[in-house]
């Protein structure tokens, strides 16, 4: 498709993993919306290193990345945010973090 420059249908590009959900243009909206508000609902700093990392991927040794990812992990497990998702997960409740 680089060198091409063809284009493809939905279905043929959700076929081939380069997108992960089709949805109707009039739906399109609504369902950015929902994806957004499920990214919001988790701890602001651990997407905030995830997309981190991935940033880091592109240009990254392997080695490299995941001794990031080893250290994000750790400093994540420091936070308050940490102690809320495993009192909610032992009191079998949603957790709300404040990040």
């Amino acid at each position: 498709m680089s060198f091409t420059g063809e284009t493809i249908g939905p279905d043929l590009a959700a076929n081939w993993g380069l997108v992960s959900r089709v949805v109707p243009a009039d739906g399109l909206l609504a369902a950015a919306n929902e994806l957004a508000e499920r990214i919001a609902a988790n701890p602001p700093n651990a997407v905030r290193m995830t997309k981190r990392l991935l940033r880091e991927a592109m240009h990254t040794r392997l080695d490299t990345l995941l001794e990031m990812a080893a250290a994000f992990q750790s400093l994540s497990h420091q936070t308050d945010d940490h102690r809320r998702a495993v009192a909610a997960f032992l009191s079998e409740r949603a957790a709300h973090f404040k990040g």
